[in-house]
């Protein structure tokens, strides 16, 4: 948890000056959460909770989170493990991504 709350942490401070609110200037990241199979599944809301939870002192940027899909129940579905769209998302619209397994 820690070593994601870290990641999460630097990955604020090297992209806040990028990420600018035109309107109220406030910093924002937006974090792809990706639950997969297993523990994932109960790891991941939890995380979310902890980092929604940080005073702004430690996590200086609004955090904004997108549920994406992958895993093995989506490839049992879907006939692939990692959607094409997961990806999309993760490259052009998520500063960072947690993902659990």
């Amino acid at each position: 948890m820690y070593s994601a709350l870290r990641s999460v942490q630097l990955a604020a401070r090297r992209t806040a000056s990028m990420s600018m609110s035109m309107s109220t200037g406030a910093k924002s990241l937006t974090i792809g959460l990706i639950p997969a199979d297993g523990i994932g599944r109960e790891v991941i809301p939890a995380a979310r909770q902890v980092l929604e939870a940080l005073p702004s002192d430690i996590m200086p940027a609004r955090l904004n989170f997108v549920d994406l899909d992958a895993g093995f129940e989506y490839f049992q579905k879907h006939g692939v493990a990692l959607p094409e769209q997961t990806l999309a998302a993760l490259k052009g619209d998520c500063d960072g991504a947690l993902f659990g397994a």
